[in-house]
Protein backbone atom coordinates (compact mmCIF):
# COMPACT_ATOMS: atom_id res chain seq x y z
CA UNK A 1 0.00 0.00 0.00
CA UNK A 2 0.92 3.48 -0.55
CA UNK A 3 2.48 5.13 2.54
CA UNK A 4 1.56 8.88 1.30
CA UNK A 5 -0.77 10.87 3.64
CA UNK A 6 -4.44 11.05 2.83
CA UNK A 7 -7.58 13.12 3.94
CA UNK A 8 -9.57 10.42 5.94
CA UNK A 9 -12.24 13.31 6.06
CA UNK A 10 -13.07 13.41 2.29
CA UNK A 11 -13.91 9.51 2.35
CA UNK A 12 -17.21 8.34 2.93
CA UNK A 13 -18.00 4.36 4.39
CA UNK A 14 -18.94 2.28 1.46
CA UNK A 15 -22.26 1.19 0.84
CA UNK A 16 -23.33 -2.16 0.56
CA UNK A 17 -25.12 -3.08 -2.22
CA UNK A 18 -25.17 -6.52 -2.53
CA UNK A 19 -23.98 -9.82 -1.03
CA UNK A 20 -22.86 -12.89 -2.99
CA UNK A 21 -24.84 -16.32 -1.53
CA UNK A 22 -22.58 -18.79 0.28
CA UNK A 23 -19.90 -16.18 0.64
CA UNK A 24 -18.05 -15.15 4.11
CA UNK A 25 -19.86 -11.53 4.15
CA UNK A 26 -23.28 -13.60 4.13
CA UNK A 27 -22.34 -15.79 6.62
CA UNK A 28 -20.89 -13.05 9.09
CA UNK A 29 -24.25 -11.85 8.19
CA UNK A 30 -23.96 -8.94 6.18
CA UNK A 31 -27.10 -6.56 4.82
CA UNK A 32 -27.72 -4.56 2.11
CA UNK A 33 -27.34 -0.86 3.33
CA UNK A 34 -24.57 -1.87 5.99
CA UNK A 35 -21.56 0.68 5.91
CA UNK A 36 -17.77 -0.42 5.57
CA UNK A 37 -16.11 2.11 7.55
CA UNK A 38 -12.08 0.86 7.28
CA UNK A 39 -10.48 -1.98 6.98
CA UNK A 40 -7.74 -2.86 9.95
CA UNK A 41 -7.50 0.69 11.20
CA UNK A 42 -7.59 1.95 7.42
CA UNK A 43 -10.36 3.57 5.38
CA UNK A 44 -11.27 2.05 1.65
CA UNK A 45 -10.76 5.25 -0.57
CA UNK A 46 -12.05 3.10 -3.41
CA UNK A 47 -12.70 -0.59 -5.13
CA UNK A 48 -8.79 -0.49 -5.29
CA UNK A 49 -7.75 0.04 -1.82
CA UNK A 50 -10.78 -2.51 -0.58
CA UNK A 51 -9.30 -5.20 -2.85
CA UNK A 52 -5.89 -4.34 -1.15
CA UNK A 53 -6.67 -4.30 2.55
CA UNK A 54 -9.06 -7.51 2.18
CA UNK A 55 -5.89 -9.56 0.72
CA UNK A 56 -4.68 -10.75 4.10
CA UNK A 57 -4.99 -13.73 6.50
CA UNK A 58 -6.51 -11.65 9.38
CA UNK A 59 -8.29 -8.40 8.66
CA UNK A 60 -10.54 -6.35 11.00
CA UNK A 61 -13.79 -4.78 10.32
CA UNK A 62 -15.16 -1.36 11.61
CA UNK A 63 -19.35 -1.77 10.10
CA UNK A 64 -21.81 1.18 11.01
CA UNK A 65 -25.35 -0.64 10.37
CA UNK A 66 -28.55 1.24 9.30
CA UNK A 67 -29.61 1.75 12.69
CA UNK A 68 -26.62 3.96 13.61
CA UNK A 69 -24.65 0.50 15.57
CA UNK A 70 -21.16 0.51 15.30
CA UNK A 71 -19.81 -3.39 14.66
CA UNK A 72 -15.89 -4.82 14.83
CA UNK A 73 -16.31 -8.08 12.92
CA UNK A 74 -12.32 -9.93 12.92
CA UNK A 75 -11.99 -12.79 10.09
CA UNK A 76 -10.07 -15.31 9.79
CA UNK A 77 -9.39 -16.10 6.13
CA UNK A 78 -7.58 -17.58 3.33
CA UNK A 79 -4.86 -14.77 1.48
CA UNK A 80 -6.70 -14.57 -1.67
CA UNK A 81 -10.23 -15.42 -0.38
CA UNK A 82 -13.38 -12.25 -1.42
CA UNK A 83 -15.91 -11.39 1.24
CA UNK A 84 -18.35 -11.28 -1.74
CA UNK A 85 -19.37 -7.92 -1.17
CA UNK A 86 -20.32 -5.05 -3.41
CA UNK A 87 -20.97 -1.51 -2.88
CA UNK A 88 -22.81 0.61 -4.43
CA UNK A 89 -20.10 3.27 -5.59
CA UNK A 90 -16.47 2.19 -6.43
CA UNK A 91 -15.00 5.57 -5.34
CA UNK A 92 -15.71 6.20 -1.97
CA UNK A 93 -13.90 9.70 -2.03
CA UNK A 94 -15.45 11.47 -4.48
CA UNK A 95 -14.90 11.51 -8.83
CA UNK A 96 -12.00 12.92 -10.09
CA UNK A 97 -12.55 15.40 -12.60
CA UNK A 98 -12.25 16.37 -15.89
CA UNK A 99 -10.26 19.82 -16.02
CA UNK A 100 -10.23 19.67 -20.10
CA UNK A 101 -12.28 22.19 -22.57
CA UNK A 102 -12.44 19.91 -25.42
CA UNK A 103 -14.37 20.91 -27.87
CA UNK A 104 -15.59 17.40 -28.98
CA UNK A 105 -16.42 16.38 -25.24
CA UNK A 106 -19.64 14.37 -25.35
CA UNK A 107 -20.55 15.56 -21.97
CA UNK A 108 -21.10 19.38 -23.48
CA UNK A 109 -22.58 17.53 -25.85
CA UNK A 110 -26.00 16.33 -24.88
CA UNK A 111 -29.22 18.15 -24.34
CA UNK A 112 -29.60 20.10 -20.87
CA UNK A 113 -32.37 19.29 -18.57
CA UNK A 114 -31.52 15.13 -17.84
CA UNK A 115 -30.07 13.61 -14.55
CA UNK A 116 -27.37 14.95 -12.95
CA UNK A 117 -24.94 11.87 -13.25
CA UNK A 118 -25.01 12.55 -17.14
CA UNK A 119 -23.14 15.70 -16.85
CA UNK A 120 -20.14 14.58 -14.52
CA UNK A 121 -17.19 14.70 -16.11
CA UNK A 122 -15.18 11.77 -15.31
CA UNK A 123 -11.33 11.58 -15.79
CA UNK A 124 -10.60 9.51 -12.98
CA UNK A 125 -7.10 6.85 -13.10
CA UNK A 126 -9.17 4.56 -10.50
CA UNK A 127 -12.30 4.11 -13.13
CA UNK A 128 -9.64 3.57 -15.82
CA UNK A 129 -7.82 0.76 -14.42
CA UNK A 130 -11.09 -0.52 -13.31
CA UNK A 131 -13.27 -0.28 -15.94
CA UNK A 132 -11.18 0.56 -19.25
CA UNK A 133 -12.45 4.15 -19.47
CA UNK A 134 -10.14 6.74 -21.11
CA UNK A 135 -8.38 9.45 -18.89
CA UNK A 136 -5.79 12.47 -20.33
CA UNK A 137 -3.43 12.22 -17.47
CA UNK A 138 -3.99 16.17 -17.43
CA UNK A 139 -5.30 16.48 -13.93
CA UNK A 140 -2.68 14.00 -11.67
CA UNK A 141 -1.04 15.36 -8.85
CA UNK A 142 1.97 14.29 -7.05
CA UNK A 143 0.16 11.30 -5.21
CA UNK A 144 -1.68 10.08 -7.74
CA UNK A 145 1.59 9.33 -9.89
CA UNK A 146 2.79 7.29 -6.74
CA UNK A 147 -0.04 5.80 -6.02
CA UNK A 148 -0.25 4.45 -9.78
CA UNK A 149 3.24 3.32 -9.17
CA UNK A 150 3.08 1.60 -5.76
CA UNK A 151 -0.21 -0.29 -6.79
CA UNK A 152 1.02 -1.14 -10.06
CA UNK A 153 -2.56 -0.08 -11.80
CA UNK A 154 -1.94 -1.35 -14.76
CA UNK A 155 -2.82 -0.72 -17.95
CA UNK A 156 -4.46 2.68 -17.63
CA UNK A 157 -6.48 3.54 -20.76
CA UNK A 158 -5.42 7.19 -22.25
CA UNK A 159 -6.76 9.24 -24.64
CA UNK A 160 -3.57 10.61 -26.42
CA UNK A 161 -5.40 12.27 -29.79
CA UNK A 162 -2.43 13.56 -30.62
CA UNK A 163 1.53 13.28 -29.78
CA UNK A 164 2.22 16.88 -31.16
CA UNK A 165 2.44 19.31 -27.99
CA UNK A 166 0.44 22.32 -29.76
CA UNK A 167 -2.15 20.12 -31.28
CA UNK A 168 -2.78 18.32 -28.19
CA UNK A 169 -2.86 21.29 -26.19
CA UNK A 170 -5.42 22.56 -28.98
CA UNK A 171 -7.61 19.81 -28.49
CA UNK A 172 -7.51 19.94 -25.06
CA UNK A 173 -7.50 23.77 -24.51
CA UNK A 174 -4.60 22.85 -21.36
CA UNK A 175 -1.30 23.50 -21.19
CA UNK A 176 -0.86 20.78 -18.67
CA UNK A 177 -2.04 18.28 -22.12
CA UNK A 178 1.62 19.46 -24.01
CA UNK A 179 3.41 16.52 -21.59
CA UNK A 180 2.11 13.24 -23.34
CA UNK A 181 5.27 11.90 -24.44
CA UNK A 182 6.77 12.48 -21.24
CA UNK A 183 4.26 10.68 -19.42
CA UNK A 184 4.17 7.74 -21.01
CA UNK A 185 8.32 7.55 -20.72
CA UNK A 186 7.59 7.70 -16.94
CA UNK A 187 5.17 4.96 -17.94
CA UNK A 188 7.57 3.13 -19.36
CA UNK A 189 10.01 3.43 -16.58
CA UNK A 190 7.92 2.57 -13.72
CA UNK A 191 7.14 -0.64 -15.84
CA UNK A 192 3.44 0.08 -16.58
CA UNK A 193 1.24 -0.22 -19.47
CA UNK A 194 -1.55 2.02 -21.23
CA UNK A 195 -3.86 1.47 -23.74
CA UNK A 196 -4.32 4.60 -26.28
CA UNK A 197 -6.75 6.45 -27.73
CA UNK A 198 -6.86 9.26 -30.99
CA UNK A 199 -10.22 10.99 -31.63
CA UNK A 200 -9.46 12.31 -35.23
CA UNK A 201 -10.86 15.80 -35.53
CA UNK A 202 -10.73 16.43 -39.61
CA UNK A 203 -8.25 19.13 -40.25
CA UNK A 204 -6.88 19.44 -36.45
CA UNK A 205 -4.91 16.34 -35.57
CA UNK A 206 -5.47 13.78 -38.78
CA UNK A 207 -3.44 13.79 -41.64
CA UNK A 208 0.14 14.13 -41.28
CA UNK A 209 -0.28 14.30 -37.57
CA UNK A 210 -2.19 11.47 -37.28
CA UNK A 211 0.51 9.37 -38.71
CA UNK A 212 3.21 11.00 -36.60
CA UNK A 213 0.95 10.25 -33.35
CA UNK A 214 0.73 6.20 -34.32
CA UNK A 215 4.23 5.88 -35.16
CA UNK A 216 5.80 7.86 -32.11
CA UNK A 217 3.48 5.67 -29.79
CA UNK A 218 4.61 2.51 -31.72
CA UNK A 219 8.09 3.56 -30.41
CA UNK A 220 6.91 2.69 -27.07
CA UNK A 221 5.56 -1.24 -27.87
CA UNK A 222 9.68 -3.18 -28.26
CA UNK A 223 9.79 -6.41 -27.98
CA UNK A 224 11.10 -6.74 -24.63
CA UNK A 225 9.07 -3.90 -22.83
CA UNK A 226 5.66 -3.26 -24.31
CA UNK A 227 4.71 -0.27 -22.74
CA UNK A 228 1.87 1.20 -25.14
CA UNK A 229 -0.35 -2.00 -25.99
CA UNK A 230 -2.44 -0.94 -28.69
CA UNK A 231 -4.00 2.35 -30.25
CA UNK A 232 -8.25 3.06 -31.03
CA UNK A 233 -8.76 4.98 -34.15
CA UNK A 234 -12.00 6.92 -33.16
CA UNK A 235 -14.02 9.51 -35.55
CA UNK A 236 -15.23 12.61 -33.54
CA UNK A 237 -18.69 12.48 -32.66
CA UNK A 238 -20.67 15.33 -32.61
CA UNK A 239 -24.72 15.56 -32.20
CA UNK A 240 -27.19 18.82 -33.06
CA UNK A 241 -26.91 19.77 -28.96
CA UNK A 242 -23.00 20.73 -29.52
CA UNK A 243 -22.32 23.98 -29.17
CA UNK A 244 -21.83 26.93 -32.10
CA UNK A 245 -18.85 27.78 -33.75
CA UNK A 246 -16.87 24.87 -32.39
CA UNK A 247 -14.45 24.78 -35.03
CA UNK A 248 -15.27 20.78 -35.56
CA UNK A 249 -16.10 19.18 -38.86
CA UNK A 250 -18.71 15.68 -38.91
CA UNK A 251 -16.98 12.74 -40.28
CA UNK A 252 -18.68 11.94 -43.55
CA UNK A 253 -18.18 9.27 -46.08
CA UNK A 254 -15.39 9.89 -47.81
CA UNK A 255 -13.95 11.28 -45.19
CA UNK A 256 -14.34 7.88 -42.96
CA UNK A 257 -13.24 6.28 -46.66
CA UNK A 258 -9.93 7.83 -46.92
CA UNK A 259 -9.04 7.01 -43.18
CA UNK A 260 -9.25 3.40 -43.87
CA UNK A 261 -6.74 3.77 -46.61
CA UNK A 262 -4.42 5.48 -44.65
CA UNK A 263 -5.02 3.67 -41.47
CA UNK A 264 -4.34 0.15 -43.26
CA UNK A 265 -1.53 0.96 -44.80
CA UNK A 266 0.28 2.04 -41.51
CA UNK A 267 -1.36 -1.20 -40.13
CA UNK A 268 0.55 -3.47 -42.91
CA UNK A 269 4.16 -1.11 -42.17
CA UNK A 270 3.65 -1.85 -38.22
CA UNK A 271 3.18 -5.84 -38.78
CA UNK A 272 6.11 -5.77 -40.81
CA UNK A 273 8.36 -3.62 -37.85
CA UNK A 274 6.75 -4.77 -34.81
CA UNK A 275 5.10 -7.78 -35.65
CA UNK A 276 1.52 -6.42 -34.56
CA UNK A 277 -1.13 -3.49 -36.54
CA UNK A 278 -0.68 -2.05 -33.25
CA UNK A 279 -3.55 0.20 -34.29
CA UNK A 280 -7.14 -0.18 -35.08
CA UNK A 281 -9.85 1.76 -36.53
CA UNK A 282 -13.31 2.00 -34.36
CA UNK A 283 -16.23 0.06 -36.14
CA UNK A 284 -17.79 3.49 -37.17
CA UNK A 285 -15.32 4.37 -39.73
CA UNK A 286 -16.79 1.62 -41.96
CA UNK A 287 -20.07 1.76 -40.95
CA UNK A 288 -19.90 5.46 -42.32
CA UNK A 289 -17.99 4.47 -45.00
CA UNK A 290 -20.55 1.41 -46.39
CA UNK A 291 -17.53 -0.85 -46.41
CA UNK A 292 -17.86 -4.25 -44.72
CA UNK A 293 -15.89 -4.62 -41.76
CA UNK A 294 -12.92 -6.06 -41.48
CA UNK A 295 -12.57 -10.01 -40.94
CA UNK A 296 -12.49 -10.96 -36.87
CA UNK A 297 -8.58 -11.81 -37.34
CA UNK A 298 -7.05 -8.72 -37.98
CA UNK A 299 -8.32 -7.52 -34.54
CA UNK A 300 -5.33 -9.55 -33.53
CA UNK A 301 -6.13 -10.28 -29.47
CA UNK A 302 -8.83 -7.69 -29.51
CA UNK A 303 -7.61 -5.21 -27.21
CA UNK A 304 -9.52 -2.22 -27.80
CA UNK A 305 -12.97 -4.52 -28.09
CA UNK A 306 -14.59 -2.32 -24.95
CA UNK A 307 -14.01 0.94 -26.60
CA UNK A 308 -15.91 -0.64 -30.29
CA UNK A 309 -12.71 -1.36 -32.10
CA UNK A 310 -14.03 -5.20 -33.54
CA UNK A 311 -16.91 -4.72 -31.34
CA UNK A 312 -19.49 -5.86 -33.64
CA UNK A 313 -17.59 -8.26 -36.18
CA UNK A 314 -16.86 -10.62 -32.52
CA UNK A 315 -20.54 -9.88 -31.81
CA UNK A 316 -21.56 -11.03 -35.97
CA UNK A 317 -19.13 -14.27 -34.97
CA UNK A 318 -21.04 -14.96 -31.86
CA UNK A 319 -24.38 -14.35 -33.71
CA UNK A 320 -23.09 -16.74 -36.55
CA UNK A 321 -22.24 -19.65 -34.10
CA UNK A 322 -25.07 -19.35 -31.64
CA UNK A 323 -27.72 -19.50 -34.97
CA UNK A 324 -25.74 -22.72 -36.69
CA UNK A 325 -29.04 -25.05 -35.68
CA UNK A 326 -31.78 -23.02 -35.97
CA UNK A 327 -35.68 -24.29 -36.03
CA UNK A 328 -37.25 -23.84 -38.96
CA UNK A 329 -40.36 -22.95 -36.77
CA UNK A 330 -41.63 -22.71 -33.31
CA UNK A 331 -44.72 -23.44 -31.59
CA UNK A 332 -45.54 -20.00 -29.77
CA UNK A 333 -44.59 -16.63 -31.37
CA UNK A 334 -41.89 -15.08 -29.57
CA UNK A 335 -41.16 -10.64 -29.93
CA UNK A 336 -37.27 -9.85 -29.15
CA UNK A 337 -36.24 -6.28 -29.75
CA UNK A 338 -32.68 -4.81 -30.42
CA UNK A 339 -32.66 -1.26 -29.37
CA UNK A 340 -29.41 -0.02 -31.44
CA UNK A 341 -27.99 2.87 -33.10
CA UNK A 342 -28.25 3.54 -36.83
CA UNK A 343 -25.38 2.67 -37.75
CA UNK A 344 -25.35 -0.67 -35.83
CA UNK A 345 -28.69 -1.64 -37.47
CA UNK A 346 -27.60 -2.13 -40.98
CA UNK A 347 -24.39 -3.95 -39.68
CA UNK A 348 -27.01 -6.26 -37.98
CA UNK A 349 -29.78 -6.45 -40.36
CA UNK A 350 -29.22 -9.55 -42.33
CA UNK A 351 -29.10 -11.53 -38.52
CA UNK A 352 -32.43 -9.77 -37.73
CA UNK A 353 -34.13 -11.25 -40.90
CA UNK A 354 -32.34 -14.33 -40.41
CA UNK A 355 -34.51 -14.90 -37.24
CA UNK A 356 -37.70 -13.12 -38.51
CA UNK A 357 -37.38 -16.10 -41.59
CA UNK A 358 -38.22 -18.80 -38.70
Amino acid sequence: MSKVKINTNEIKPAVVATIEEGSIGEELGFEVGDQLVSINGVKPRDLIDYKFLIADENIQLIILDEKGKTHRVDIEKDYDDELGLGFTEALFDGLKQCNNKCPFCFIDQQPSGKRKSLYLKDDDYRLSFLYGSYLTLTNLNEKDWERISTQRLSPLYVSVHSTNPDTREKLLQNKKARNIIDQIKWFEKNLLQIHAQIVVCPKINDGKLLRQSILELARFHKTKRKTVLSVAIVPVGLTRFRPENDGLTAIDKEYAKNIIREIELIQEELKNNIKTRFCWLADEWYLIAGISLPQIKTYENLPQESNGVGTIRNFLKVLELKTQNLPQKIHKKRCVSWIVGKLVYEALKPFSEKLNSI
